[in-house]
C-alpha cells in the first residue's frame, strides 16, 4: 500500500471500478464517519425509530401522486432538471424555463420530474444505502443494481429532453450520477454553490460543466485552486440585497458563539479526521477570553448538523446558553458573532452585527486539521482573524471590525443568472 486510505485501496484493488468509486465515495464514508452523538443525526441511529415507517410511507405515495400529476401536465417549455438550494428554481422560471426537481429530492413546492420506475428505484437504491452493511454496499449484486439503475435514469434523460440539470454538489450519489449522465448526452450540468467554500480544490466543484458561485472573491479562489476560469460564473445570491447600513454593531451586551463542527464524510482532496473534543476546546477558550473582558454569558449555536444537547453535557451552561431560534433571528437578536470558517459569517455582516472570526491554527492548520482558507486565513486586509487567544483578545478588547465592503466581495448584488441562457 502506498497510501493509507481505505476508501483508495477498494479502488486500487478493482473491488470499485474508477466511476463507481467517484460516485459511491461519499456514500461510503458516511459508513465510516458519521457516527457519535455530536451528530444530530448520527449515521448508525438514524433509521433505528419504528416512528420513521409511517413518516416514510406518507412520503412515498405523495410522491407517486406528484410524479403522476406532472406527468399529465406535460411541458411545452424547455425543461431543466434542478435540486439547487434557495430560490434559483425560481429565476431558473424567470428565464423562461420549465424546472422540476429530481424525484431522489422532492420538496412540497416543487414539480417533480420522474417516472415510476426510476423514483421506485431510486427509492430502494436510498433505503439500502441507510440500512445495508458496508461490505453490502461494495457487493456485485449492489453494484449491478446501481448500473441499472444507472441505464434507467440515461434513458430517462433522454426521453425527457432534459436541457440542463442544476445541482447543490457533485459528491452525492444521485447528484454525481446524473452528472455523468448528461455529459453522455451532451447536456449542461450546473454546480450552484450553496455557502462560503470552507475549502478549495480542484477535484470537488469541478465535474459539473460550470460552477456557479456567489462572487468575485470565490470565484478568485477557486482559480487559485486550478479550476478553469471559463467554467466559473458569479450569480450572486438570491436572498441578499444591497447592504443599506454604514457600521456594525459590535458590543458585549448580547453575543452569538457559533460552534466548529466536523464534517460527516470526507472530501475528495483526502481524508482528514479531527478530533471531537477540540469541538469543545474552541468552546471552552472562546469563554476563557471573553471572561477576560468581563463577559458573563454568551448564546451558542451549533451547526445545522451538530447536536446542541451533546454540547449541554460537557461545556459551563453557567456561561453558555442554547440558541433554538432560527439564524436570522439569533444573528439580528445579537450585539456580535463570534465564530469559525462559516457561511454565517456574511450573514452576520448583512444583518449588520461585526463577526469575529477565531480560528485557533498551527501554519494555517485549524484545530479539526483542516487548511483555512481565504477570508478566513487572514490574507484579506478588510477581514481581521485571531488565530490564538492573544489575537483574539486583542481585536475583543480594541474593537477591531470587519470592513463592511467586503460583503460586495463575496456576493454580488444584485441576484442574476441570466448567463444560463448562452450556456444552455
Amino acid at each position: 500500500m502506498e497510501s493509507f486510505n481505505f476508501i483508495d485501496f477498494l479502488k486500487d484493488n478493482q473491488i470499485l471500478d474508477n466511476k463507481k468509486y467517484d460516485s459511491l465515495r461519499f456514500e461510503l464514508d458516511t459508513h465510516l464517519h458519521y457516527y457519535g452523538n455530536h451528530f444530530k443525526y448520527p449515521f448508525e441511529n438514524s433509521f433505528s425509530k419504528k416512528s420513521n415507517l409511517l413518516w416514510s410511507n406518507l412520503r412515498y405515495l405523495y410522491s407517486l401522486y406528484k410524479i403522476f400529476k406532472n406527468k399529465a401536465q406535460g411541458s411545452l417549455k424547455e425543461i431543466i432538471l434542478s435540486n439547487s438550494y434557495f430560490t434559483v428554481n425560481n429565476e431558473l422560471k424567470n428565464l423562461g424555463y420549465d424546472v422540476f426537481c429530481p424525484s431522489w429530492q422532492m420538496t412540497q413546492d416543487r414539480n417533480v420530474l420522474s417516472s415510476y420506475e426510476l423514483f421506485t428505484r431510486g427509492e430502494n437504491i436510498k433505503s439500502k444505502f441507510k440500512t445495508l452493511a458496508f461490505n453490502q454496499l461494495i457487493s456485485n449484486d449492489f453494484i449491478e443494481e446501481l448500473n441499472h439503475f444507472e441505464e434507467i435514469l440515461n434513458l430517462f434523460f433522454r426521453d425527457k429532453i432534459i436541457k440542463a440539470l442544476f445541482v447543490p454538489n457533485d459528491v452525492s450519489f444521485f447528484e454525481n450520477l446524473a452528472i455523468h449522465s448528461c455529459k453522455q448526452i451532451g447536456v449542461p450540468s450546473f454546480i450552484f454553490l450553496h455557502g462560503l467554500p470552507g475549502r478549495y480544490n480542484p477535484i470537488d466543484e469541478n465535474r459539473s460543466d460550470y460552477l456557479i458561485v456567489w462572487g468575485e472573491k470565490i470565484k478568485e479562489n477557486y482559480i487559485k485552486a486550478g479550476i478553469n476560469p471559463d467554467k466559473i460564473f458569479i450569480s450572486g445570491h438570491p436572498y441578499y440585497k444591497k447592504i443599506q447600513s454604514n457600521t456594525l454593531k459590535n458590543d458585549f451586551d448580547n453575543i452569538l458563539v457559533i460552534t466548529k463542527s466536523l464534517n460527516g464524510a470526507n472530501h475528495s482532496d483526502g481524508i482528514i479526521l479531527g478530533d471531537r473534543a477540540n469541538l469543545l476546546l474552541y468552546l471552552y477558550s472562546v469563554e476563557k477570553i471573553l471572561k477576560r473582558i468581563g463577559v458573563k454569558s454568551v448564546r451558542f449555536r451549533p451547526h445545522p448538523s451538530e447536536n446542541g444537547d451533546w454540547y449541554l453535557k460537557f461545556i459551563n451552561t453557567n456561561f453558555y446558553k442554547l440558541d433554538k431560534g432560527t439564524l436570522n433571528q439569533s444573528i439580528q437578536n445579537s450585539s456580535m458573532v463570534i465564530g469559525p470558517t462559516s457561511t454565517v459569517f456574511l450573514e452576520s455582516l448583512y444583518y449588520g452585527k461585526n463577526y469575529v472570526i477565531y480560528e485557533p491554527s498551527n501554519n494555517n492548520i485549524d484545530l479539526i486539521n483542516n487548511r483555512l482558507v481565504p477570508p478566513f486565513d487572514g490574507t484579506d486586509s478588510k477581514i481581521p482573524v485571531a488565530k490564538n487567544e492573544d489575537e483574539l483578545e486583542y481585536i475583543l478588547k480594541h474593537k477591531i471590525i470587519v470592513e463592511l465592503s467586503c460583503f460586495s466581495d463575496y456576493i454580488k448584488t444584485p441576484f442574476d443568472l441570466s448567463f444560463v441562457k448562452k450556456l444552455i
